[in-house]
């Protein structure tokens, strides 16, 4: 005998994975402390998990600032660290586009670099400006053009901000204002 049609599984089968699309406590909450960088920004990851539909791996940073309560629990929501250093093979790491964290021997080499070549810049900055001065040649850098000037001019007699009373003829013009709508005796 056939049975009854099975509406009943189908429904429940189609409820259930709608209840886990939610993955509401199914996933891991307390991030990986992956690695810290020489200005104290820590980097956390949350592994993927493919049967709950997260492909990628979830990566975020605190700056140094963040409690560690608040570190380890997920992506800060405070605003705090949006302009702060990171050190270029961390963000690319937090952009996925390297899938291994880099060590701290990598991070402290490419600070090195980029000191060293700040320092090379100042130098040849130096030279320049003594090979300029040598020369008889301002080494300062040129002032700006007429096309980079401000396109409204500033005059004396005029006030900058209304009411800004800094200008004395200013000032007097004022006092010796007569408002002809309104009745003064």
């Amino acid at each position: 005998m056939a049975g009854p049609p099975k509406t009943r599984g189908m429904l429940q089968y189609v409820f259930k994975h709608f209840r886990e699309s939610f993955k509401v406590g199914k996933r891991q909450k307390v991030g990986n402390l992956m690695g810290k960088d020489p200005y104290g920004n820590s980097y956390f990851e949350l592994p993927a998990q493919p049967q709950l539909g997260k492909r990628r791996p979830t990566r975020w940073y605190n700056t140094a600032d963040i409690s560690q309560s608040e570190a380890a629990t997920g992506p800060s929501e405070k605003w705090g660290g949006f302009d702060a250093e990171l050190p270029a093979e961390w963000e690319s790491w937090l952009r996925h586009r390297r899938a291994e964290p880099p060590t701290e021997k990598e991070v402290l080499q490419s600070l090195a670099l980029a000191q060293m070549k700040k320092i090379n810049a100042a130098k040849l900055e130096e030279n320049r400006r003594a090979e300029m001065l040598g020369a008889g040649l301002d080494p300062n850098p040129p002032g700006k053009q007429d096309h980079e000037k401000t396109p409204y001019p500033k005059y004396a007699e005029y006030e900058i901000t209304p009411g800004d009373m800094q200008n004395d003829n200013v000032k007097d013009k004022w006092e010796k204002h007569r408002n002809p709508f309104q009745d003064n005796k």
